[in-house]
Formats: C-alpha cells, structure tokens, sequence
C-alpha cells in the first residue's frame, strides 16, 4: 500500500543566478538542496501555483507581484516504495528590488550561478529536473514529466 505526498519547488532566478535552499530537518528528504517550496495543503490539491506562491511568502515573505514568469516546468513523480510523491518544479524571475532575506528557518539560502552542472547534493527528482532546466529547460517554455521509481531508475524528463 502506498500514501500520497504532493510538494512544490521554486527556482527563483535573478541576475543570472538562481537561488536555492539547502533544507535541513525535512519530514520528507535527508538534508540537500532544493528550489523553495514545501508541502501542499489539502485545499491546494488542485491547485499547485497556489501552493507554491504561499509556500514562498511563508519561507522569504516574496509576494506574486515580485515575480515575472512564472512558469510550471516539470512535475515528477517518485515512487520511494511506501510513498507516491509528485512534486511540482515552479520557475521565475525575482524582481531585482525584491529584497531576499539572509537566511530562512527551513535552512540555508545560497545563490548559484547558472551553470550546467552544478553538482549539489539534491533528492533524485530535484537533481533530474534542475540539472535539465539549467541544461535545457531554461531555454523554452515546455512542461516536462519526470518519473523515478522504487528502485530509483530515472525515466524522463520527457
């Protein structure tokens, strides 16, 4: 029997760069980097974007009128063997006024060049869409699909 576990992460880019967050003393992954995001509510189950936009007002207090372009970019689903887990990969620019803050209680936050190949330590899924989005995805405006099953065997983004 699996559970059910929806999640959303953002990639805030400004200046070329793309801020990310190295969580610490998640319920759902060890300790790594990821895009800003969390857990959806039960109300926000269809709706994601929403989820996504409180989540970073809860972790940097950013509001949608700071943001240009964003976009759904990837959404990935996991099979970790108890769980299905679909997490929604979220892209936009950060308004250059917009004011970031030094660190976050969720855990560290650091700006990374965009390059492509930055090997962090991320979950799988994050590691597969955010390695392709520097890569490729950046570059248009597609919706892609990534699936990593028990065994952890990539299979996308298509």
């Amino acid at each position: 029997m699996h559970s059910a576990r929806h999640l959303t992460s953002l990639y805030l880019v400004r200046d070329r760069r793309v801020l990310l967050l190295y969580r610490r003393g998640s319920r759902a992954i060890p300790d790594s980097w990821v895009g800003i995001g969390g857990h959806l509510e039960p109300a926000e189950l269809t709706d994601p974007t929403a989820a996504a936009l409180r989540e970073l007002h809860e972790e940097l207090g950013i509001t949608p009128e700071q943001l240009a372009d964003l976009a759904l970019r990837y959404v990935a689903v996991r099979d970790t063997g108890t769980e299905i887990r679909t997490t929604y990969y979220f892209t936009a620019e950060l308004d250059a006024e917009a004011v970031v803050p030094a660190e976050c209680s969720e855990g560290d936050l650091a700006w990374f060049d965009l390059v492509e190949d930055p090997r962090l330590d991320m979950p799988v899924t994050a590691r597969v869409a955010f390695t392709h989005w520097l890569a490729v995805g950046r570059h248009d405006r597609k919706l892609r699909f990534v699936a990593v099953d028990a065994e952890g065997h990539e299979m996308g983004p298509a």
